[in-house]
């Protein structure tokens, strides 16, 4: 990991000095950020580390921690370390692999920043804190070209960051697979969370995303987080999407399971895992994401049709529309250190943007496939009360098989998800390659 973090350091030095050039300035300080209060409390939320600081400095618990860089020296790292006695403190990773990077300055008081920034207004400063960063002197505060670069550097990975990205892969299969065991053993929702939390050893807070736990129809929730405590008096499925954290990238997976496995809809789920798989097995450089999108939707309107759900051929439930009311959300995303990562709709580093088409407002990717570039290929499949109702006074409405929809509603629906980088052969798919792994041991 030294090598492939020196390697990505190196890039970053001429990721900065690009930006900076551009937008004529002399440095970037970027700002750890710190835990926000709630509203008439003395309490604050679980502190999130500013992806930017977390891009050169990976340790996403560094808060009210300052790095330096100019793109020509060693990058500075101004670390916090507070005495205190109510809260446990950060010890600084001064023995990590990443250490030599960096010069180091420890902070005991988190005013202490003020001596050590000179001539703030030849620099940039990355962060959330605004009004901080006003009164430091600051007057470029996340500028707009230096973030149009380092989210669009960022939107393609180093080999240190694939292989963080892998790394998560192995910690949230060994917790799929400890929920998966609850869900068949009869466990809730809550429990299940539990069995999941326990096997990656995380909390709910130091999730990269809350846990989507759903057995039967709460799978037809896209972002369903609720959680049961009592199990279902029947089981007719389960989806969880739950992923993990290493130096703070994540992964990012879904699973379904039918209880039946002789089920029509066990049929189904794998009809959606072959779905997937030829997805990433067609993905090539130079492609547009987009072209990827309407492939599956085209493969959905087959499942429709061969499934019996839409009396209509394939060709026109696409045509129609018909689809998406089964598949609302998108393809997937860029994935890295936010589980949504930057640069979806950006084109260059110019910061161009190109929005998704009207039909998939959903989508999260318009970018052209890039060697280096990390994503989520996760097909959908659902019954969702709220989209089918739309079609129930439509003239194609005596098309639609509604005594079998209405059968399948208690399953919710089906998503599964893998998560791969581009290569210049094609899609590596990291979740697979993990699989392996595991499986070989």
């Amino acid at each position: 990991m030294q090598q492939l973090f020196s390697q990505h350091i190196a890039r970053i030095q001429q990721i900065v000095q690009h930006a900076l050039e551009l937008a004529r300035l002399d440095g970037l300080w970027i700002y750890a950020g710190q835990a926000k209060y709630h509203f008439l409390d003395d309490q604050t939320s679980p502190f999130k580390i500013n992806p930017h600081f977390n891009y050169i400095f990976p340790d996403p618990t560094a808060e009210q921690s300052w790095l330096f860089l100019d793109g020509k020296n060693k990058p500075k790292l101004y670390f916090y370390a507070p005495q205190d006695y109510w809260h446990c403190t950060p010890n600084p990773p001064t023995s990590a692999f990443f250490a030599d990077e960096f010069e180091w300055q420890m902070l005991t008081d988190s005013q202490q920043i003020q001596q050590y920034i000179i001539n703030p207004t030849r620099c940039a400063f990355i962060g959330e804190q605004t009004e901080l960063a006003k009164s430091l002197g600051f007057e470029h505060i996340n500028p707009q070209k230096v973030l149009n670069v380092l989210h669009f550097e960022r939107s393609i990975k180093s080999e240190f960051e694939i292989e963080c990205i892998y790394q998560a892969q192995l910690t949230a299969l060994a917790g799929h697979q400890a929920a998966k065991e609850a869900f068949f053993a009869g466990k809730s929702e809550f429990e299940i969370n539990l069995a999941y939390l326990q096997a990656t050893k995380q909390s709910d807070n130091n999730v990269p995303y809350g846990n989507i736990v759903a057995i039967n129809q709460h799978s037809a929730i896209l972002h369903y987080t609720k959680l049961d405590f009592t199990p279902p008096c029947e089981r007719h499925s389960f989806l969880l999407d739950a992923g993990t954290s290493y130096f703070g990238y994540a992964s990012d997976l879904t699973r379904t399971y039918a209880f039946d496995p002789q089920s029509e809809f066990a049929a189904m789920i794998a009809q959606m895992e072959q779905f997937k798989l030829d997805t990433i097995a067609d993905m090539q450089v130079g492609m547009n994401y987009l072209s990827y999108h309407t492939q599956m939707h085209r493969w959905i309107s087959q499942m429709l049709h061969q499934f019996e759900f839409v009396k209509l051929p394939a060709d026109q439930i696409f045509e129609e529309g018909i689809s998406r009311t089964f598949f609302p959300h998108g393809l997937g995303h860029q994935l890295g250190l936010q589980v949504h990562d930057v640069a979806g709709f950006q084109q260059n580093h110019r910061g161009t943007r190109k929005a998704p088409p009207e039909i998939y407002p959903s989508l999260r990717c318009t970018r052209d496939l890039a060697e280096g570039m990390v994503l989520t290929i996760e097909p959908g499949f659902y019954f969702i009360e709220m989209l089918l109702n739309q079609w129930k006074n439509h003239p194609l409405a005596r098309f639609f098989n509604w005594q079998k929809i209405d059968e399948f509603k208690r399953y919710g629906g089906i998503r599964t998800e893998d998560n791969i980088v581009m290569r210049a052969t094609g899609a590596e798919n990291l979740t697979v390659k993990a699989a392996e792994k595991i499986n070989n041991y």
